[in-house]
């Protein structure tokens, strides 16, 4: 993907026809000489001189999310890196703000060394956070050559700090496990300080650096580690096994998975004060949970929580980093008037401009971002600050950053306006333009690239595009229930007679005064109905082109009905996710029975018959229905289920138990809940997503076919519809 360096907005001739005019419909406009003096990477471009400066504002403003969009110029942060950037900083992760300013605290008074880890993958906002500690500290051996370094050292009045920016950058090749050593050597050198002046550590750490580090720390025995040894398994999250004859050791442990506390000491002499916050534990769409810091940097924080898809408007925007930085970026913006005049057209069919009028309203916002809270869930992942900075940037100027340079936005939008002389035209012109609408651009449903395309190469369309409600537009009236369908009204609203009105016009007289989709509808969505109505009432218009225009037009209205709800695809397998995570022990009443006959398929649901294994097919696949060639199997009983919060993040396990003895256990993730929910009165279901879990379900069966679960299970033969008792005798020696 190539990297967009900033550019001056368009400005034109007042007198002369723009070049965007002269431009073919079906361009985009070209790249053109960049300026000289307007690049600035971080701070504002060079001010706009148009007449209009009101508009020409919002123009100047948009260009710079070119720099924060995917693979932009302002993407990542330094220590060293000034945070001066024209965009808000969004509220930290969960615990990031409080453990920052305690070390900061600790810096300021000279306090006993605190050591804090940053745990997390790139684009988390650790190296952000990280500047804003060492912010009036003075940087020894600056090096001023705009390269991220692995090690930067501050000195302070009456402490220092060493901060690890990056501890994936291993300048010494011969150092195996260069995390323990930056530790063992911050420590030493606190021990040959004056006691008066301390020294503190910060460290920024991926996940993936600290499974090397413990395979080397394998290696050791236990009366062999160092104190970077021990941190290292304390962040890693690993108990050793047999007596602990280490001269170092942690106590005081407290705190929650995202953040967690403990002392260190050696020989029981108190060393350090620590403190470990792993920043992407808590989704950036949920609420922060509240923590707090005693005096002696004991931490407590409140239980993270995932809030059910229909109560997310009731999320405070202050309280979600995802909501509060998407306020405060439309707040920089300053939306124009409704009607955005451009000095060569009366008024311009913007569908930028639509955006930022739909998302004025917090429950379009609300939709907007549950949309992506919903791709997170189905995908198992959550956003980074990289990735939601890429998600606003196509929420309010679509893929526009992929496709032209940033001062030909405008001009393309005024290249591609509506001439009004072919219905035909004019419907592809504002197709054009629809590519930019958010309903349609967070999706990856443009005109330039297929989002199937578009998915393979940007990280946001990968989450996003598999929660494209068009794929699972369920029948049904109620938007609000994730247990009821939806997509009904806009179904119904195309089957009205041309001179009753346009669909969207239907679809809006159909609904409530007081739903979402009065709020995200614009000037711009009625020009394009208008357009597709002309379009049909052409009585020369092939029927291809009739079937595929209202193809097209059904799916944007799908998807504008959807966002204004916060509706993504399979969003009844999503709720049953979050009420799995919520509920843990206990499954979900709607989700128990459905899920028994997933792992244990009846061979005739429709008796009471039992479910049975082979014992020596190269599958373990249920025997369901007739067999043509006997079989010997094993009878399997009904399964205890109960489930578990373990790993990262928001995984929960399911674990199996016959007769209280456990079997196995295995992810219970959206694909195996959408599989199960396939499932129908004893009938096993097949999804789409059936290559995901069938190998896990298979370990599963597979797992009641150990030798050591056989002892004293019902075996027979299956032959036909019949099954045959088999008895175990054991022979006396």
């Amino acid at each position: 993907m190539r990297q967009l360096s900033p550019r001056e907005p368009f400005i034109g001739s007042g007198d002369t026809l723009p070049k965007a005019l002269m431009l073919s419909s079906t361009d985009t406009p070209s790249d053109a000489a960049e300026p000289a003096a307007v690049s600035n990477e971080r701070g504002p471009l060079s001010a706009p001189t148009a007449p209009d400066r009101q508009n020409e504002d919002i123009w100047h403003s948009l260009a710079g999310l070119w720099d924060r969009a995917t693979g932009g110029t302002d993407v990542a942060a330094r220590p060293d890196h000034p945070i001066d950037s024209v965009w808000p900083s969004a509220l930290r992760p969960a615990g990031v703000e409080e453990a920052c300013n305690w070390l900061k605290a600790g810096i300021a008074a000279g306090e006993p060394p605190r050591f804090l880890f940053l745990v997390g993958g790139p684009g988390a906002g650790k190296s952000h956070a990280t500047a804003h500690v060492v912010e009036g500290l003075h940087a020894e051996r600056h090096r001023d050559d705009g390269l991220a370094h692995r090690v930067y050292e501050y000195k302070g009045t009456k402490s220092d700090v060493i901060v690890i920016n990056d501890a994936t950058i291993n300048l010494e090749t011969s150092n195996v496990a260069p995390l323990i050593s930056d530790i063992n050597g911050a420590i030493d050198n606190a021990g040959t300080l004056a006691t008066s002046h301390p020294l503190n550590l910060m460290a920024c750490v991926n996940r993936g650096v600290l499974v090397e580090e413990m395979a080397e720390s394998r290696l050791r025995d236990s009366q062999n580690w160092t104190a970077g040894d021990v941190l290292v398994r304390w962040l890693y999250d690993s108990v050793a096994k047999g007596p602990d004859e280490s001269v170092w050791r942690l106590s005081r442990k407290a705190g929650r998975d995202f953040v967690k506390s403990a002392q260190l000491s050696h020989l029981g002499n108190h060393v350090a004060n620590v403190m470990a916050v792993f920043v992407d534990e808590c989704s950036l769409f949920e609420e922060r949970p509240a923590i707090s810091i005693a005096a002696d940097s004991q931490v407590s924080a409140q239980d993270y929580r995932i809030v059910p898809l229909g109560r997310r408007r009731e999320i405070e925007d202050a309280l979600s980093p995802a909501a509060d930085l998407l306020a405060n970026v439309l707040a920089v913006l300053q939306v124009p008037d409704t009607n955005v005049h451009d000095k060569y057209s009366t008024t311009l069919v913007d569908p930028v401009t639509a955006n930022l009028h739909s998302l004025r309203f917090p429950q379009i916002r609300s939709g907007l971002l549950t949309m992506a809270r919903s791709a997170e869930l189905m995908s198992a992942t959550r956003m980074t600050y990289r990735e939601l900075w890429g998600f606003l940037t196509r929420a309010l100027v679509g893929d526009a950053p992929i496709r032209m340079a940033r001062n030909e936005l405008r001009e393309f939008l005024v290249a591609n306006q509506p001439t009004g002389q072919s219905a035909e035209d004019d419907f592809q012109r504002m197709r054009r333009l629809s590519g930019l609408r958010f309903n349609q651009s967070i999706f990856g449903a443009g005109e330039w690239a297929s989002a199937s395309e578009g998915s393979m190469r940007d990280p946001v369309l990968k989450l996003l595009v598999p929660a494209d409600p068009v794929s699972d537009a369920v029948p049904g009236s109620n938007p609000d229930n994730p247990d009821e369908g939806w997509a009904t009204p806009v179904s119904d609203a195309f089957s009205v007679h041309a001179s009753d009105g346009t669909p969207l016009q239907s679809l809006l007289d159909s609904l409530p005064s007081n739903v979402p989709m009065h709020d995200i509808v614009t000037d711009f969505d009625k020009r394009l109905d208008e357009a597709f109505s002309r379009l049909m009432q052409q009585p020369q218009l092939k029927d291809d082109k009739r079937l595929e225009a209202t193809g097209w037009y059904g799916a944007y209205l799908t998807r504008l009905y959807a966002v204004s709800h916060g509706i993504s695809a399979f969003r009844r397998e999503i709720e049953m996710l979050i009420r799995t995570w919520v509920q843990v022990p206990h499954l979900p009443d709607g989700l128990k029975s459905p899920l028994r006959t997933l792992l244990r398929p009846k061979r005739n649901p429709n008796e009471s018959a039992s479910s049975i294994l082979p014992l020596f097919d190269s599958r373990t696949e249920p025997i369901t229905g007739r067999v043509s060639i006997p079989k010997l199997a094993v009878r399997v009983k009904e399964p205890e289920l109960t489930t578990d919060r373990a790993g990262q993040g928001e995984q929960v396990l399911l674990t199996i138990r016959t007769d209280g003895t456990k079997m196995s256990s295995v992810s219970l993730d959206f694909p195996l809940i959408r599989e199960a929910l396939a499932c129908v009165d004893d009938f096993i279901g097949v999804t789409d997503l059936i290559d995901v879990t069938a190998p896990r379900l298979e370990r599963v069966r597979a797992s009641r076919l150990l030798s050591a679960h056989l002892r004293g299970a019902e075996f027979c033969l299956a032959d036909g519809d019949r099954e045959v008792q088999l008895t175990q005798q054991e022979q006396s020696r």
